[in-house]
């Protein structure tokens, strides 16, 4: 009980003076919300599913993006209540500490902050990619996306939260126009060319690659993990929370946003199955050997090869378009990373008894100009600004640098879920104590500091649509992460496991022994 004690006292101190003069409390709810869009969106739904669609086909995606989807809104619900209850600096680092195990608290909130370390720089490679629709030989992408870009995007962050704030409302504007634009042309070419009848695309239904699976269960799951990496983000509310100017800046934003984004994901890929065949060339095969249009995007390559359009400056404009998606993101993912690096850092205690933990705890340092912790910032940009600058490597090591960004890219989204699964977790054991305590009049609830943490004492929390079903919700999140995990193996189900394959799905999971006996039997409740 004591031990818990101290801990919800420590997670109240640091939502109040120990921060006050900290980061600064300026995001409105429309700041908020259009971060969070920014970013989920980037270009997962444009160009990785077509992945899913050339495995698993048709049905397979939707039936993909539709599960995979349900499992992000129940983690969204579940992140947004916690979000409510408490606003700190290092949620998912609290969260985790006083409900579930503090040794997994620090694993996890490591393997968040490379998870969207490693993105972003996956998303300076990505970005750069999208340039070969133009000229497969252009020597500058490099250095703009792998140099002047990341620069870039460290000085918008380190201008300050505000600043940083209404950019990726523009941002989040401009990339909800355009996945509406997408919907719609998608759409208008499925209607125009009769694509939706007996022998369209959609039709094909559930269908497997006989290179990767032998089987059609098979390639349902095989085609998750790449559907997976669409609705990374959506747990972003936790992180931009502290920052909000009150409650109400993040409650509506959190309960509202990962509905929208589903209803879109769904409409966009239902657009992708109605006009381009799970078999198309274009989805899988090396770009230097295509025709027009040379991209690996199921929305360019629709437009592209759209009988009404011919070779007209769309697909190009869609095209870049996707680049202004992945920079955006990356600019997101930079945030969501710095902010988790100094929320760590600040937030544990650490012996500062040599220069390794005062380097460590100097993360925690926020610039004095703009308020934002630029140290860690920078320490998240360096740390894999090596990543991209692999593809430049001499053709004959070329296949070795693949399989590191290979093996870096999933090992970044099976972190994110990883943290999904544990925010889950944390939810559904602070859910048991909060109604054990409440049905023990004889705890001092008040000396615990939980009386305001009981259900029935939330009046002014936004509730949504998951709300009065928790903790179904956490529990189905839960599960669907366990789901995702073992469905990383899919690689191998049907052939045998390469090693950058088991490293790819598992390499992140390192995780503590069992974790300690719960907060439930702690408190004494």
């Amino acid at each position: 009980m004591a031990t818990m004690d101290k801990g919800i006292a420590n997670l109240q101190r640091s939502d109040t003076s120990r921060n006050s003069e900290k980061l600064k409390k300026s995001l409105n709810a429309v700041q908020v919300f259009f971060i969070i869009v920014s970013t989920v969106i980037g270009t997962g739904v444009f160009t990785g599913n077509g992945i899913a669609l050339a495995v698993a086909g048709p049905v397979g995606l939707l039936l993909n993006v539709v599960g995979v989807g349900l499992v992000a809104v129940c983690v969204a619900e579940t992140v947004s209540e916690l979000t409510q209850l408490w606003t700190v600096p290092n949620a998912v680092y609290y969260y985790i500490k006083y409900f579930v195990d503090t040794e997994a608290a620090w694993v996890v909130t490591a393997l968040y902050w490379y998870s969207y370390s490693a993105v972003f720089a996956v998303q300076m490679l990505g970005a750069a990619n999208l340039v070969q629709f133009w000229d497969l030989t252009a020597i500058w992408p490099p250095f703009i996306f792998y140099l002047i870009v990341p620069i870039l995007l460290l000085s918008i962050n380190l201008a300050g939260i505000s600043f940083y704030g209404w950019v990726e409302t523009v941002c989040g504007m401009l990339k909800t126009i355009l996945i509406f634009g997408v919907i719609c042309t998608l759409f208008d070419i499925s209607t125009k060319n009769g694509y939706a009848g007996s022998d369209g695309p959609i039709s094909s239904g559930l269908q497997f690659d006989a290179k990767l699976t032998t089987r059609k269960s098979q390639s349902f799951f095989y085609g998750i993990p790449q559907v997976t990496y669409s609705y990374i983000g959506i747990e972003s509310a936790a992180i931009a929370a502290f920052e909000s100017i009150d409650a109400q800046a993040v409650s509506i934003p959190s309960q509202f946003v990962h509905w929208l984004i589903l209803v879109l994901y769904f409409l966009c890929s239902l657009g992708i199955a109605l006009t381009v065949r799970w078999d198309d060339v274009h989805l899988t095969h090396p770009l230097a050997d295509l025709p027009y249009p040379r991209s690996n995007s199921p929305t360019i390559i629709a437009i592209g090869k759209d009988a009404r359009l011919g070779i007209t400056p769309l697909p190009a404009f869609v095209n870049g378009c996707l680049i202004m998606s992945t920079v955006s993101a990356a600019a997101a993912s930079l945030y969501l990373a710095g902010r988790t690096l100094y929320g760590l850092a600040f937030g544990v205690d650490v012996q500062e008894s040599n220069w390794v933990s005062r380097t460590f705890k100097g993360l925690s340092v926020v610039w004095e100009k703009t308020t934002v912790p630029a140290k860690a910032l920078l320490v998240t940009v360096l740390a894999f600004f090596w990543l991209p600058w692999l593809s430049e490597a001499p053709q004959g090591k070329g296949f070795a640098a693949r399989d590191v960004q290979h093996v870096l890219g999933m090992t970044a989204s099976m972190s994110c879920i990883i943290t999904w699964a544990f925010l889950c977790l944390a939810f559904i054991r602070f859910q048991r104590l909060a109604k054990r305590c409440e049905t023990s009049p004889t705890t001092s609830i008040a000396v615990q500091g939980l009386s305001r943490y009981v259900q029935p004492k939330r009046g002014k929390l936004v509730r949504g649509v998951g709300a009065a079903f928790q903790p179904w919700p956490a529990t189905v999140g839960f599960l669907g992460c366990v789901i995702v995990s073992i469905s990383a193996s899919a690689p191998w189900w049907a052939k045998p496991a390469r090693t950058r394959d088991v490293l790819a799905a598992y390499g992140p999971v390192r995780l503590p022994p069992p974790v300690s006996p719960s907060a439930l039997s702690r408190t004494g409740c």
